[in-house]
């Protein structure tokens, strides 16, 4: 059988580290970890839900986004809930940031281990100095793929540590392989040998998400794998399922918040 994907590298051909500002992309299910050099965005919203954490310094959390001139809270971890006006500051160094979606249980588990929750935002990580240094090995490449994923798995309580029905888990690798097919319910129901309503129970309890939202996740995913492999925004669109690199960036935009170019101009830079 199959087992559920793990972490995916998204920028294996990133030359070897010179300093400490390489960056890493890995995808696992619905979430994406990115690690490297901070982003210098304005303020702005995810439509994920967003841990934030510095690896070798503070963030800077705006307590008025869109104020003139904003005071900010200083910490080193900081959960943004999903679509929530945000701008982070960081002065230098190496930043996590963890997207996770707004309709799975990985959201109430980070929750869970922040010290303060409020409304938009929730701070301080209960353990702190382990995420930081689990995510630090990440970035040093001290983790491979399948490590990685047991790794942030256990020490933050995300995903299921539940082997999936061998259905389900077929179904996933599917998607993951032709992310350009339709893979519609009725479609993935039937060559699962399952009703409509039996496989959308099955699959929402291995991977924690809706069909429809983990589609999502698994076409950006396959399409921000093609651009850091060399294909162009166009090619890796089309080969993912989405009908133009328009449609691929507005969906990458709403859902990081940035458009795929700026990501992937960082990770080739650095």
């Amino acid at each position: 059988m199959t087992s559920p994907p793990g972490f995916q590298e998204l920028a294996i051909g990133t030359p070897p580290r010179v300093g400490p500002m390489q960056a890493r992309m890995l995808d696992w299910g619905a979430r994406v970890l990115y690690v490297g050099p901070a982003f210098g965005l304005t303020p702005h919203r995810n439509a994920t839900g967003v841990l934030a954490v510095a690896l070798d310094g503070a963030i800077g959390v705006a307590d008025h986004p869109r104020a003139r001139s904003p005071s900010y809270r200083k910490t080193r971890s900081v959960l943004i809930m999903p679509n929530s006006l945000h701008h982070l500051r960081v002065d230098a160094g190496r930043m996590a940031f963890l997207y996770v979606d707004p309709f799975g249980r990985d959201i109430e588990a980070l929750r869970s281990r922040m010290k303060e929750v409020g409304s938009r935002a929730a701070f301080d990580m209960i353990d702190e100095r382990a995420v930081v240094t689990l995510f630090g090995d990440i970035a040093e490449r001290r983790l491979e793929s399948d490590e990685a994923r047991q790794a942030v798995r256990d020490r933050l309580g995300i995903g299921s540590s539940a082997q999936p029905d061998a259905r389900i888990a077929d179904a996933i690798r599917r998607m993951r392989e032709e992310p350009g097919g339709s893979h519609t319910l009725a479609e993935l129901g039937r060559q699962a040998g399952l009703s409509s309503s039996r496989f959308l129970h099955l699959f929402k309890e291995a991977t924690g998400v809706p069909l429809r939202r983990y589609r999502i996740w698994s076409r950006i995913g396959a399409a921000a794998r093609a651009v850091a492999q060399g294909q162009s925004l166009t090619e890796a669109a089309h080969g993912a399922g989405f009908s133009s690199s328009a449609h691929f960036s507005t969906a990458f935009r709403d859902m990081f918040g940035m458009m795929p170019s700026e990501l992937f101009a960082r990770i080739r830079a650095s």
